[in-house]
């Protein structure tokens, strides 16, 4: 269980990084130095985790997440074709 929260976490990581990038003034609200948190309202197991793995030696910023928008495709006009054959 410990891998799948933490492939949760790089997830939400990943997607608050991409938030920051678009929202840079929202780094303002997280103090200096601060490590930062991320937590999930819908996920009580998630949370449980995180704040168990939390550091206690320093400051930090537990941000909830919110909530995610449905990811979505990056291709454009794909096709079905034959069977492709392998030049030797």
């Amino acid at each position: 269980m410990n891998e799948f929260y933490r492939a949760k976490f790089n997830e939400l990581f990943l997607e608050f990084n991409r938030y920051i990038f678009n929202h840079p003034e929202f780094t303002e609200k997280i103090p200096q130095g601060a490590e930062v948190v991320l937590l999930d309202g819908r996920d009580a197991g998630y949370n449980l985790f995180v704040l168990e793995n939390a550091p206690r030696s320093r400051e930090v910023a537990f941000i909830d997440v919110g909530e995610l928008a449905p990811v979505r495709s990056r291709l454009k006009h794909p096709t079905v074709v034959a069977r492709p054959r392998i030049a030797a």
